[in-house]
């Protein structure tokens, strides 16, 4: 399954009516379209095309994006335009546009990689520097009424699901913030099974169609079935097997690239 590697304003789109569902997708794998996350995101955003959604995707490994500076210019401009001229100058109005925005990254030490978290810092003129109260709580005033959904694609090399809970807590959080609703997280414990399930002799295909599945349900009712998302994360080996196989990957790496010149 390919995806155009967008990387510049002017980047073909699907075409569609007024009315056709916009999604951004970020992908921050520094292996695009190679990686594992990929393989779960590659079938949902299939799924939504299918079911008629407008999709782009973007590749942090692509974007020239600074890290925020902390001055705030953009939260005074009515513009909301950044004093920094880079990659988000095109990708915060696609932000702006889009009725769904999917951050896809796998877990790096406890949360998104470091790529993702600067495209997130910078998608602050999405709010403005006014604080309001909002469900009891004190948030930034968005900066304009539409409520986006957010999704979160994610996977992990550890065994327990669990692993994922830190970065989807800041994947909520991020929601509340900037107005969006979070609809839900396609995460992928154990992933590095899934490039190798074939000569394993694991069956992934129920994953795969669980992930198209995903983007069909979000596509047409605006959320995703519990049993969905379940499916997608269901138990590849048992935590023992697991172990077994990961140290004997990890052994031969640290041998093939662990000798220092």
């Amino acid at each position: 399954m390919n995806h155009t590697d967008h990387q510049a304003p002017g980047s073909s789109r699907i075409s569609g009516t007024m009315n056709q569902l916009k999604v951004v997708a970020i992908n921050a794998s520094p292996h695009k379209d190679n990686g594992n996350t990929a393989l779960i995101l590659g079938p949902f955003l299939e799924g939504m095309k299918e079911a008629g959604a407008e999709v782009q995707i973007f590749y942090t490994n692509n974007l020239k994006v600074n890290p925020c500076r902390g001055d705030v210019i953009c939260f005074c401009r009515k513009s909301g335009r950044c004093i920094q001229s880079d990659d988000m100058d095109w990708l915060v109005p696609k932000a702006r546009d889009a009725d769904v925005l999917v951050f896809a990254s796998p877990i790096y030490t406890d949360g998104v990689t470091g790529p993702m978290k600067m495209v997130i810092d910078r998608l602050v003129p999405l709010i403005t520097m006014p604080i309001e109260v909002h469900e009891g709580h004190c948030r930034h005033v968005p900066r304009d009424e539409k409520v986006r959904k957010i999704v979160f694609a994610s996977n992990c090399g550890l065994w327990e699901k669990d692993n994922f809970d830190p970065a989807i807590a800041h994947m909520k959080a991020i929601a509340r913030n900037i107005n969006a609703e979070f609809v839900g997280a396609l995460i992928r414990p154990h992933g590095m099974l899934m490039n190798q399930a074939m000569e394993l002799g694991l069956a992934v295909d129920e994953i795969l169609s669980a992930a198209r599945q995903a983007g069909h349900e979000l596509a047409i009712t605006g959320t995703i079935a519990d049993s969905t998302l379940d499916a997608i994360s269901r138990d590849l080996l048992p935590r023992d097997q697991y172990m077994i196989h990961v140290n004997h990957v990890c052994a031969g790496l640290c041998e093939r690239l662990g000798n220092e010149n």
